[in-house]
């Protein structure tokens, strides 16, 4: 093969309760990586489309990078690869952007090598992607773009479990415009508390497991009903101007749950779009973001399937 493309779509993470633990896949945007066999000896990566400003092209730095090498390794490559990414997820919304451009790499080197690695093999080399760019090796959202629907990611080594999530979930994203900030995840996982009283840790394990329960029975309010977290938002709510009261907006207007997507800034809502209209969670967080003095944009998204190859 000359030349493989990949396509992985962009996600949500923690869906509050399950930080660094559950996923969501996103039916909105998605990168594409092209991956091609060279007469070099290096790893080269080249970035187009439209959110390719600022993204680095340095391998290390570059969340296609890191899996690129793992996977050349591992398949003792004797050759260079060229990995151009179409970056169309955009970058630092927390929606898994990083994370969409590693699991679209992963699928498309593993294809191009043949190595056929296992969906938690997979995951975990994507997942190195992640480590360059937040400095973290968090595998939530590389899982949910490689996998499709909801995950769990969970052990070490990292293990998967994805569920098929419910046909009438529909899930509002609610975007404010906010300075950009650089390295904003990183700032995001260091203002997490480094230990959590046993109360607060009991909360958080009953809620994620509600969760799942919803996930795995497809009753999208039991899902809502863990989306409340001790963890993480405590402490990141007071990057997003008015966040609280956008949550109880979007909860009065119907929503099952609503939380903060991965580090923020936006704002995700699940709704049940048999029984409420998503379009009216959506204005009503919107305009209670404009009553805190913030501009906001919504967007309303279904579940991703897996990561693909387009070109094999």
């Amino acid at each position: 093969m000359s030349e493989v493309i990949s396509q992985a779509f962009c996600s949500t993470a923690n869906l509050g309760a399950g930080f660094d633990t559950f996923g969501l896949a996103l039916k909105k945007y998605s990168d594409k990586v092209h991956a091609s066999l060279t007469t070099g000896k290096k790893v080269v990566i080249q970035v187009k489309g439209l959110y390719s400003d600022h993204v680095p092209i340095n391998v290390q730095q570059n969340s296609a990078g890191p899996p690129a090498l793992a996977l050349s390794r591992l398949a003792n490559l004797r050759r260079g690869l060229e990995i151009i990414i179409e970056k169309n997820v955009p970058q630092g919304l927390g929606l898994g952007s990083s994370g969409a451009t590693a699991a679209a790499c992963t699928k498309a080197v593993d294809h191009l090598l043949g190595l056929k690695l296992s969906n938690n093999e997979l995951v975990r080399v994507a997942s190195l992607g992640e480590k360059a760019v937040s400095g973290s090796a968090h595998a939530d959202n590389v899982a949910a773009s490689l996998l499709g629907g909801f995950v769990v990611v969970y052990d070490d080594p990292v293990k998967t479990i994805s569920i098929q999530p419910p046909e009438n979930l529909a899930i509002v994203v609610v975007i404010p415009t906010l300075p950009r900030q650089e390295n904003k995840t990183r700032l995001a996982r260091r203002i997490v508390p480094k230990s959590l009283s046993i109360s607060k840790t009991v909360l958080n394990i009953g809620r994620a497991s509600a969760i799942v329960a919803g996930f795995a029975t497809g009753e999208i309010e039991t899902i809502g009903s863990g989306m409340l977290d001790e963890i993480a938002e405590p402490n990141r709510q007071r990057l997003i101007p008015g966040y609280q009261k956008v949550r109880e907006a979007g909860l009065r207007a119907h929503a099952a749950g609503v939380a903060i997507s991965g580090a923020g800034p936006s704002v995700i809502a699940l709704v049940d779009k048999n029984r409420h209209e998503p379009e009216s969670v959506a204005k009503a967080m919107t305009s209670e973001f404009a009553r805190n003095g913030v501009r906001s944009r919504s967007l309303i998204s279904t579940p991703a399937p897996a990561a693909r190859m387009i070109k094999r």
